[in-house]
């Protein structure tokens, strides 16, 4: 299946984006200095079974950067972006997936919007202040980990 990307304007960014599959929505984000791309491999395996959606965050990628804010107004902002960018797609909630900086962001969306978050998983990060919501912490020099990943987010796991 070929991905496209797409362009979602928020108030002050442009988001890049790609999205795939149907089902119970995911979102992707990746960690400091990477982009969407670094979810290649796992996204088609979640889009099986979720609808995936994976922007490059502000300031990564193709995403520009509409802001000079540093840590933590910066991780703040992609907090409001994440939860503007699946607003605007229908998605009044959703599962989060972050890695490194994008885990950071996961849990801080977590923590500030618990209602808008079914379940938080954070890859090497670690998600404080605990969120409160079903969470997996997984890192990336252990055990494979795919598969506990895919397990955690199955439709209809409780």
């Amino acid at each position: 299946m070929r991905v496209f990307d797409e362009w979602v304007d928020l108030w002050d960014v442009t988001l890049r984006i790609r999205r795939e599959g149907s089902g119970p929505p995911v979102l992707l984000l990746h960690g400091h200095a990477g982009t969407l791309e670094v979810w290649d491999e796992l996204a088609p395996l979640l889009a099986a079974h979720h609808t995936v959606v994976r922007p490059d965050l502000r300031g990564h990628g193709a995403s520009a950067r509409a802001t000079d804010e540093d840590w933590p107004a910066l991780v703040h902002e992609m907090v409001l972006d994440s939860l503007a960018l699946m607003h605007s797609l229908g998605h009044d909630s959703f599962a989060v997936v972050g890695r490194d900086l994008g885990g950071h962001v996961a849990a801080a969306l977590a923590a500030e919007h618990p209602t808008k978050i079914d379940r938080l998983v954070a890859v090497d990060a670690v998600p404080l202040p605990p969120p409160a919501c079903p969470t997996l912490v997984l890192w990336s020099d252990g055990p494979p980990f795919t598969e506990s990943l895919l397990d955690f987010l199955r439709p209809g796991r409780t």
